[in-house]
């Protein structure tokens, strides 16, 4: 495979990109980084390549298990602990994934992650006042075909 001649400033620019991220912006890059490990996992499931499919799920894995080590279980509320748990589920059914060579378990767990993330950048975007909650929560209602009074509406 050809060197790419740009990848020396290319790494400095993610490296750069890393050292200067807010708190907020870096976990917004451990969740892309699971997703795409994720998807190169089902990439490499769908091509049985062994080494390739365990090594991407061990990646997302440790991205799992390092924002499960950001949550402070013992000032936290009850969100707190469910996403821990849920943290801890979606790690676990990597493991299950990868012996299993299971394409629909890591569905599930990128469905997780997705949602997560969403709700993340949605927080950080009401926190910096570039939307409302309003609209945030229309948007999430547009997206899962939920009627404009909410899940419980109705």
């Amino acid at each position: 495979m050809p060197i790419n001649p740009y990848s020396k400033y290319i790494k400095q620019y993610q490296t750069s990109n890393i050292t200067t991220a807010t708190p907020e912006k870096l976990m917004i890059m451990l969740f892309d980084g699971a997703i795409q490990f994720l998807q190169k996992a089902k990439t490499a499931i769908a091509e049985k390549d062994l080494q390739e499919r365990s090594t991407n799920l061990e990646s997302a894995r440790k991205i799992i298990r390092e924002l499960m080590r950001t949550i402070d279980l013992e000032n936290g509320n009850d969100v707190s602990k469910s996403l821990f748990r849920l943290y801890n589920k979606m790690a676990m059914k990597l493991i299950k994934a990868n012996v299993q060579r299971s394409a629909p378990l890591i569905d599930e767990v990128l469905e997780d992650l997705m949602n997560i993330r969403w709700g993340f950048q949605k927080a950080i975007e009401i926190q910096s006042g570039i939307t409302s909650v309003e609209e945030a929560m229309q948007e999430y209602n547009a997206n899962n075909n939920i009627s404009e009074g909410g899940p419980d509406a109705g």
